[in-house]
């Protein structure tokens, strides 16, 4: 009888420990975290060492037992290692793609900060995704493989889905089609501005529409992801206008360097020759566009392409002049409205937390849909959380010829107890729009009117153009700041802006 429980209990144990066994599919991969990996030939530490191993390799996953993985070597053999001293990724048989976010991102020779440095990475730099773990990306960059940290690096679509989307738009005629008119705009969770942004698009880029809702409508964007981007940023299309077979062109586009060093190049692609180097502030007319590059013609002639996702863009107007006539109304009036800071620059912290730089662009977007719904000519200096240089947004005034540039603050000050919106103006004939708007917001809300002021801001100061910038209340005050985040206050605010701009128009 003992020994049949005995034979019972072995049975149960053999049992429980083939259950927690996990078989791994061949996709699955493993890395090395530290040099001297001892590889075993059973799933403990008592086991004997087959051989060691380095940071930074990689072997095939067969199962897991406890806290051990059971790998199998280059050569056939299959050994042990323990699971603290690797890390779990995935390799896809599909080929993908990234780009590089951030200037000199280090190319690592593990996926650890503390493993060398093979080589910096460019800002925009595609890259060939290897494979992944939860916060590193082991990537093929011309010739050297390494691992970079993934906040860094945006994924792609795979070449399977570009191929699946472009046998798609060829297969169906019904399919509805839309253009992006803008640069980087963003792609949200939810048809609402308070919804997570999950990607950025570029103008010129023709997207399928699968849904519509209000002001808003649903995109497929990388393959099989699909967000909504809001509708008066999208231009319908014929569904057999593909942007990738031709080179499209464009008549009235400028485009503005970001950063000092920015390489024009021969061809549009990351690996085609440098032919020179622009700095920030450089501005081009673009002649063309092929996938995401635009190409430029340069003082001398010569023609150089430079990538969308480093520069700023902005439409410059058909004719001019014909919005300084003496035709009254919004109508056909060019705006700009520039949304405060953005990306690296996050502008004045609330008491809770709220950064200016969201708050702005949500603001910007309200007043952008009132002034196009009232057939105004209306250009955003930023349509998402990125960093424009004060003199980029200044130019984009200057480019168009705008009629009013509104520049969109929120204030804060060390006295939690001050509250109001405050209008600052710089050249004389800025005046009056200052008076029109900040009469316009006080008639529309209650918040306490600190007046029209005098205010030395470079975005002012360099335009030539009538010009004003708002500090639409106060986030160091805890009741203002929660109040700036309600949709009722923005409604307000944008209301009285443009009832201003109604005024000035008269």
């Amino acid at each position: 009888m003992n020994k049949r429980v005995s034979l019972l209990f072995i049975v149960i144990i053999i049992f429980a420990v083939s259950v927690q066994s996990n078989v791994y599919a061949d996709s699955q991969k493993l890395t090395s975290n530290v040099d001297g990996l001892n590889i075993r030939m059973g799933p403990s530490q008592s086991d004997p060492i087959l051989e060691k191993g380095k940071k930074g390799d990689t072997y095939k996953l067969l199962q897991k037992k406890g806290d051990w993985f059971e790998i199998q070597l280059s050569n056939g053999v299959k050994g042990w290692v323990a699971s603290w001293l690797v890390s779990e990724s995935h390799q896809s048989n599909v080929e993908s793609y990234g780009t590089v976010t951030v200037d000199r991102l280090n190319l690592r020779s593990a996926p650890q900060l503390s493993s060398r440095i093979i080589k910096k990475l460019e800002i925009g730099e595609h890259v060939k995704i290897l494979q992944t773990t939860q916060d590193w990306v082991n990537v093929l960059s011309g010739n050297e493989q390494g691992w970079v940290s993934s906040q860094y690096v945006q994924m792609d679509a795979t070449k399977n889905d570009m191929n699946k989307n472009s046998t798609a738009s060829n297969n169906s005629s019904k399919k509805n089609f839309g253009k992006v008119t803008v640069n980087q705009l963003n792609v949200r969770s939810n048809p609402s501005l308070n919804g997570t942004v999950i990607a950025s698009v570029n103008a010129g880029n023709i997207f399928e529409i699968l849904e519509e809702s209000n002001d808003w409508v649903k995109i497929k964007v990388n393959g099989n992801k699909a967000g909504w981007v809001a509708s008066w940023y999208v231009e319908k299309v014929d569904s057999n206008n593909n942007p990738s077979k031709h080179e499209q062109t464009f008549k009235n586009e400028m485009i503005t360097i970001l950063q000092n060093g920015t390489n024009l190049r021969s061809e549009p692609t990351i690996q085609s020759k440098i032919i020179a180097k622009s700095n920030s502030g450089d501005t081009f007319s673009v002649i063309g566009k092929k996938d995401d590059w635009y190409k430029l013609e340069l003082p001398s002639g010569e023609i150089a392409y430079v990538a969308s996702w480093i520069v700023s863009s902005t439409v410059k107007v058909n004719n001019p002049k014909a919005h300084h006539s003496k035709q009254k109304g919004l109508k056909g009036k060019t705006i700009v409205i520039d949304p405060g800071h953005g990306g690296r620059d996050s502008g004045t912290i609330g008491y809770i937390g709220t950064l200016e730089k969201n708050v702005t662009l949500v603001t910007a977007e309200l007043l952008y849909k009132k002034l196009k719904d009232a057939g105004a000519n209306v250009i955003l200096t930023r349509y998402n959380d990125r960093y424009v240089p004060l003199p980029t947004r200044a130019e984009m005034a200057q480019i168009n010829q705008a009629d009013a540039f509104i520049s969109l603050h929120y204030d804060s000050i060390n006295d939690q107890s001050i509250t109001g919106h405050t209008t600052y103006y710089y050249h004389s004939l800025q005046k009056l729009l200052a008076q029109d708007v900040n009469q316009g917001i006080n008639n529309e809300t209650n918040i306490n009117n600190r007046g029209v002021r005098f205010g030395d801001f470079h975005v002012i100061r360099e335009n030539e153009q009538p010009a004003i910038l708002l500090e639409l209340g106060y986030l160091s005050n805890p009741e203002q700041e929660a109040e700036i985040n309600s949709h009722s206050y923005q409604d307000q605010i944008t209301t009285g802006i443009y009832n201003g701009l109604v005024k000035y128009f008269k």
